[in-house]
C-alpha cells in the first residue's frame, strides 16, 4: 500500500535530509556526472527511508543505469519496492489494472496435465467488460501459447502487457471436455474502477445478513461505501459478509473508514495501526481518527457519522483470496482486536508493508524519477503483524473447485455459500439487491 505523505514527517524529525546523508564508506562519494548525482540521490533516499536500510551495500556501483542501480540496493526480502521514470520504467501492472479482469489458473477439469485460466471477476466499464467477458469464462491459451504448469510465469508476463489474445473455451454438450469457443483480444484503455460492486441483503427466518463486495480501497468512493453501510444498517442486519476477494488494497484511510463502521466497539481514539520503520522511522501508532485524517475525501471523516453508521456487529464474515492484498489485508487483520472475524476462502497475498513515493525534485522544472521503497512493516493496534506469507482463512474454500463459477455474491458462489451455511445452516435464503 502507498501511505500518505504526511506520515513520513515523523521520520524527518529524526533524520537528516536525503541530500546531506553520507554513504556507509568512511569517505562519502561525491558524484560529478548527472548519472552519479541521480544515483546518489536514490542511495541517500534509501538510507533515510528504506525499511531494510541497514542492509544497503556500503559501496554501490554509481555508474550503473539508475534502474539497475536501484535493484542492486534492494533486500532479498523486498518484493514490492519500485522505481519509475514516469514513462517506460515502473511497477508491473496486473490484468485487473490493464484490462479489468481478475483470473486464476487451475488444473483442466478433464486433464490434470493441463491448466486452464478462469476469469473470476470483471470490472464494470473496463475493456474486458465492454467486449463481453464475464466471471466464469475460461481460456486455455494466451497469445497462442497453451497454458501449462511449466510456463505459468510466461503466461503471467503475457497478461501484464498492454495487449493480449485469449483463446476462450467452454464445456462441450455433455460436459466431457473443453472446446474452443472464441478468440478475443484484450486491451488496456484507461477506465475508472469502483469500490463497491454489490450491496445485498440475505434473509431467512427473520435473521438479516448484509453483504458488501468491496473491491478497491479508493478514496473517491468513500461516500458510496458509507451509503452502502447505511443501507445495511437501515435494513436491521445482525450479520454481515464483507467480500474482499478481489481487493488489491489502496488507501489506508479508506480502509480505516470502513473498519470504523464494522468494529463492534468503535472508539475514534483506539489504536488501529502500528507502523514499524527503520532506525530513523521508529514505531508510529495511529488511532482510527489519526488514519482517517489523512483522507482527501470528506465523506466519512466525521467521527459522529461513522459512529452512527456502525453496524454493532458481534462477528464479521470476511471472504478472501490470493488477490486480497495490502490495505484489504490490513482491514482484515487489524479489525480482529475489535470484532470476531471469521475468514472464509483462501490465504491472502501477504503484503504487510507500506511504501512512500519520493520524487527527485532537485530540478523543480523536470521532476522525472520517483522511487517507492518499502518504509514500514504493518501491525495492528496491539502491535501484532508479520503476515508476509498471507492471512490464512478459518474456513478454506477454493471457489474454482466447482465449475462453472456462479455470479459473485449469489447462492452458488462457494465462499458466500459457506458464510450463509455458518449463519443459517442452509443456503436457501431470500436475496435482495440494495
Amino acid at each position: 500500500m502507498i501511505i500518505q505523505k504526511l506520515i513520513i514527517y515523523a521520520l524527518l524529525l529524526l533524520a537528516v535530509a536525503p541530500n546531506s546523508s553520507c554513504s556507509k564508506s568512511d569517505t562519502p562519494y561525491i558524484p560529478t556526472d548527472s548519472l552519479g548525482k541521480l544515483n546518489k540521490w536514490v542511495y541517500d533516499s534509501m538510507q533515510l527511508y528504506y525499511y531494510w536500510s541497514a542492509d544497503l551495500p556500503a559501496n554501490p556501483d554509481y555508474s550503473l543505469p539508475t534502474q539497475d542501480f536501484f535493484k542492486k540496493l534492494l533486500s532479498p526480502k523486498d518484493r514490492f519496492s519500485y522505481i519509475s521514470n514516469r514513462s517506460n520504467i515502473g511497477p508491473v501492472k496486473t490484468s485487473a489494472e490493464l484490462y479489468g479482469f481478475h483470473y486464476t489458473l487451475t488444473p483442466d477439469p478433464f486433464d490434470a496435465q493441463k491448466l486452464v485460466g478462469i476469469i473470476t471477476c470483471v470490472m464494470p466499464g473496463s475493456n474486458a467488460s465492454n467486449i463481453g467477458l464475464k466471471r466464469g469464462i475460461m481460456f486455455t491459451k494466451v497469445n497462442d501459447r497453451a497454458i501449462a504448469s511449466q510456463n505459468r510465469g510466461e503466461v503471467a508476463q503475457d497478461l501484464q502487457a498492454p495487449n493480449a489474445m485469449l483463446q476462450l473455451v467452454t464445456f462441450n454438450y455433455n460436459r466431457t471436455t473443453l472446446v474452443d469457443s472464441a478468440r478475443v483480444a484484450v486491451q488496456s484503455p484507461a477506465f475508472t474502477p469502483k469500490s463497491v460492486y454489490a450491496t445485498k441483503l440475505f434473509e431467512s427466518n427473520g435473521t438479516k445478513t448484509g453483504y458488501l463486495a468491496y473491491y478497491f480501497c479508493i478514496e473517491k468512493d468513500d461516500g458510496t461505501v458509507l451509503q452502502g453501510i447505511q443501507k445495511l444498517k437501515q435494513q436491521g442486519i445482525t450479520e454481515c459478509i464483507l467480500d474482499l476477494r478481489y481487493n488489491p488494497g489502496g488507501s489506508v484511510a479508506s480502509a480505516t473508514k470502513l473498519a470504523a463502521m464494522l468494529a463492534s466497539n468503535f472508539n475514534p481514539n483506539s489504536i488501529f495501526i502500528t507502523y514499524r520503520g527503520n532506525k530513523h522511522g521508529g514505531t508510529v501508532k495511529q488511532s482510527f481518527q489519526d488514519a482517517i485524517a489523512f483522507s482527501g475525501n470528506a465523506s466519512g471523516k466525521n467521527m459522529p457519522d461513522l459512529q452512527s453508521a456502525n453496524l454493532r456487529l458481534s462477528r464479521l464474515f470476511i471472504l478472501t483470496s490470493p488477490e486480497t492484498a495490502s490495505a484489504a489485508e490490513l482491514l482484515t487483520h487489524n479489525l480482529r482486536p475489535y470484532v470476531n472475524i471469521i475468514q472464509i476462502g483462501e490465504t491472502t497475498f501477504g503484503k504487510d508493508e507500506a511504501s512512500f513515493t519520493i520524487e527527485d525534485k532537485r530540478n523543480p522544472r523536470q521532476v522525472e524519477w520517483l522511487i517507492a521503497p518499502i518504509v514500514y512493516k504493518i501491525a495492528d493496534g496491539l502491535g501484532k503483524g508479520d503476515y508476509a506469507t498471507g492471512l490464512a482463512p478459518d474456513h478454506v474454500v477454493i471457489e474454482t473447485s466447482k465449475l462453472p463459477l456462479s455470479p459473485i455474491g449469489e447462492p452458488g458462489d462457494l465462499s458466500v455459500d459457506k458464510a450463509l451455511t455458518l449463519i443459517y445452516g442452509t443456503t436457501a435464503v431470500n436475496v435482495m439487491n440494495l
